[in-house]
This record gives structure tokens, sequence and C-alpha cells, in this order.
């Protein structure tokens, strides 16, 4: 014998749930797509100083010069020794800025750098406080600096 009142929701319990999702989802996803820019500027980043780390190791394992060549426009990186591409990449350059102090960069077979001071900025949409600054030093290690800090750890005046 029915009770009367039937399990489930109304369709009205229904649309509230729908229209409270639809909100949720209205003030998530820009929040969201901020978050994948900033993450892909880190990602390209990382990639290129992996690259350099790579070529300095390089170096010392081969005992001989290893260059960077870095064409910022293309997002074209090689690794060279020899004449031999040991390894290249093709950093993501869409809406992403990559200026470098110099095209081309040597380690020596000691693991030094041939550029005393080269400096790779990576930035979208001209953001310096989301912009990563990638730097070699004489000694030749590579280091990526913290989101939207030089090298000194000041804040970047622009990119």
């Amino acid at each position: 014998m029915p009770s009367g009142r039937e399990k489930g929701f109304t369709l009205i319990e229904l649309m509230m749930v729908l229209v409270l999702l639809a909100i949720v989802a209205f003030i998530a996803v820009p929040s969201f797509v901020g978050l994948i820019r900033d993450n892909q500027v880190q990602a390209q980043a990382e990639e290129f100083n992996s690259m350099l780390q790579y070529a300095r190791s390089e170096s010392v394992i081969r005992r001989r010069a290893v260059n960077v060549d870095i064409n910022a426009g293309t997002g074209l990186v090689d690794v060279i020794a020899s004449g031999e591409t040991l390894r290249s990449t093709t950093l993501n350059t869409n809406g992403i800025a990559i200026t470098s102090t110099h095209p081309l960069l040597s380690f020596r077979p000691n693991g030094t750098s041939t550029i005393n001071a080269y400096r790779a900025v990576f930035c979208r949409d001209g953001l310096a406080e989301k912009a990563f600054v990638v730097t070699v030093v004489g000694s030749g290690r590579a280091t990526m600096h913290p989101r939207g800090r030089d090298e000194f750890g000041n804040a970047l005046g622009g990119c």
C-alpha cells in the first residue's frame, strides 16, 4: 500500500542544486585558468634550467666544451658537443616571452661557464610578479629564482 510520500528529489530541489553548481563553477574557473597560465611559465623555466644543468654535467662527463644554443624567438634550445646534438627541446613560447642575455652559452670541460653572468627571463603578459629568472654564474651553476624575484632576491622591475 503506497504511503503517499514518494522518495526522491523534486524538480525544484534539483534546479537549486544545479544553480549552486553553476555559481561555484563561475567563481572557480577564472582562478583555475590563471593558475594554469602561471604553471605554464614555471614549467618552461624549469625545463630550460634542467637543459642548462644537463649541458654542464655533459661537459664534465665528456671532458669537452658543450654549447647551449638558445633561440628565444622560437623557443628552440639545443645542447651540442663537438657538432653533435645531445639534446634538443622546443619551449612553448605561446604567450610566454623569453629574453636572454646571450644566444649561446658554453660550458668548459671543468663545468665552468664562458659567460660570467648569463640571465634568461620567462614572462607572460608583461607581469613581472609572475615571471621567472634563470641565471648561470661563472662557476657554471644554473639557478632558477623564485617567482617574481631576480638573482638578488629583489622584486623584478619588469620583463
